[in-house]
């Protein structure tokens, strides 16, 4: 897991294939306020969903096989929490078809506050609760989730 600045992307973009174009396309759709759908930058490779929802309470772990989660706030405050696969038991088995599997709760999870222009990296070893409130005050994000094949 990496939690940084957009303005220090710079610093990773040679950590990973796809990882330059995935934070040049992040830095244009913020330019641009690109708005609410799916953008594909590199095919089934490489590609982004803008969303607008309101965070919650409440959410589920969930971790993928496939691809790595770059999770962008481009408004408001989100809070994620992340835990290393192994240190978590199954709730709902992978899913080939969606990339994703659900994971119980883990008390040992590392809590992430994102506000407006950071972002989280999660690898496939990494399990993350997106999309949940700060201060227990549920508030407006708009969240750009860029997805690299691992």
């Amino acid at each position: 897991m990496i939690i940084d600045n957009l303005n220090n992307s710079h610093q990773y973009r040679k950590t990973h294939v796809g990882f330059a174009e995935s934070f040049d396309f992040l830095k244009k759709a913020v330019e641009e306020d690109l708005p609410v759908g799916r953008y594909e930058i590199d095919s089934d490779r490489v590609f982004a969903f803008i969303q607008e929802y309101t965070s919650k309470e409440e959410s589920a772990f969930e971790a993928h096989k496939n691809y790595i989660d770059i999770q962008f706030i481009s408004e408001g405050t989100e809070v994620i929490y992340a835990s290393d696969i192994s240190l978590l038991s199954v709730k709902e088995e992978y899913n080939a078809e969606k990339d994703i599997m659900f994971l119980e709760d883990c008390e040992k999870a590392s809590k992430a506050v994102l506000q407006k222009g950071e972002y989280g990296i999660f690898f496939p070893w990494d399990a993350h609760k997106p999309g949940l409130c700060y201060g227990g005050k549920p508030g407006n994000v708009k969240k750009i989730v860029v997805k690299v094949r691992a």
